[in-house]
């Protein structure tokens, strides 16, 4: 009997291994399943960060993210849910912008005051070890409003701005998987 358990659970442990070598395989287009034991982190900004991201997500292709963002304001990478028609993603912009962690606070008070009329919230939070501001706040859109939870931070001695966005109409479904996977952020 102790042999047959011993056997079963080598079975259940190599298949389990086998199945999530199988699903890292295309990881760098799409986010992992969520439900697993320990999400895996997702590469981004060309490796130099990762992020936990909610099922469903999958990289934005280039035409897209060129017809959804201005090219002024365009991030350098974004991940969308693809079900719902790009209503739902997490956008990163790596800028090159001087800034400390000790200046992100400031500067976040900053751009509340630019977005007042938004009636914008600000809070601080700590990300794997990181002090980020936060500033969350419903924006018009053509066909209704977009809630946007902007995460501010400073990462090797620059602003990276980490923005997830989704249509007010999806906010109640999507909006608390967005804010964790925020928190997830790492460099």
């Amino acid at each position: 009997m102790l042999k047959a358990k011993l056997f079963f659970i080598s079975l259940l442990t190599g298949s389990a291994l086998v199945l999530s070598a199988c699903d890292n395989a295309n990881s760098e287009n799409k986010a992992p399943v969520e439900g697993a034991s320990q999400p895996a982190a997702t590469s981004i900004l060309g490796g130099s960060a990762t992020i936990v991201l909610p099922q469903g997500y999958v990289k934005m292709p280039k035409e897209l993210l060129e017809a959804k963002y201005p090219a002024a304001q365009r991030p350098q990478e974004a991940w969308y849910v693809e079900s719902e028609g790009g209503k739902v993603s997490i956008a990163f912009s790596a800028t090159s912008s001087a800034i400390s962690d000790a200046q992100v606070e400031k500067f976040a008070d900053m751009m509340k005051q630019q977005l007042s009329s938004f009636s914008p919230s600000l809070s601080q939070v700590t990300v794997n070890g990181r002090k980020m501001s936060r500033i969350e706040m419903l924006t018009p859109a053509a066909d209704g409003k977009i809630y946007n939870l902007m995460q501010l931070s400073s990462r090797d001695g620059k602003l990276l701005i980490s923005t997830f966005n989704v249509t007010e109409d999806l906010q109640v479904k999507y909006a608390k998987a967005g804010e964790e996977a925020l928190s997830t952020l790492k460099y």
